[in-house]
């Protein structure tokens, strides 16, 4: 047998635990309310992929939310990036456990 291939049962395994060490951490840490900033600044990150931001704020106290049967706490803000030379407001609602963008408007 070659020693250079890895046992189905080592990936098997190693998968297994894997899952459930995410599981138990999402647990743990998954119920907590990332920082303002550092939800900002993957939004912001997300937006320099496209293009140049010039600006950007975000409410530092989260707020409760709820559309329809989803309720989650929210952070309120916005991002100026330049298109075709021409500053763009965004206004956005992003989750404040897992910065994920809940809304996004375009405002010019």
């Amino acid at each position: 047998m070659n020693n250079s291939l890895i046992s189905p049962w080592k990936v098997s395994a190693t998968l297994g635990l894997s899952s459930i060490a995410g599981f138990v951490l999402g647990q743990l840490i998954g119920n907590r309310k990332q920082s303002a900033t550092r939800i900002l600044k993957m939004i912001r990150d997300d937006f320099k992929k496209e293009g140049p931001v010039i600006g950007s704020w975000i409410d530092s106290q989260a707020d409760p939310y709820q559309r329809y049967a989803v309720k989650a706490d929210v952070y309120h803000g916005g991002v100026t990036r330049l298109e075709d030379s021409i500053p763009v407001n965004y206004q956005f609602i992003a989750d404040a456990r897992t910065g994920s963008l809940i809304e996004l408007k375009r405002e010019n």
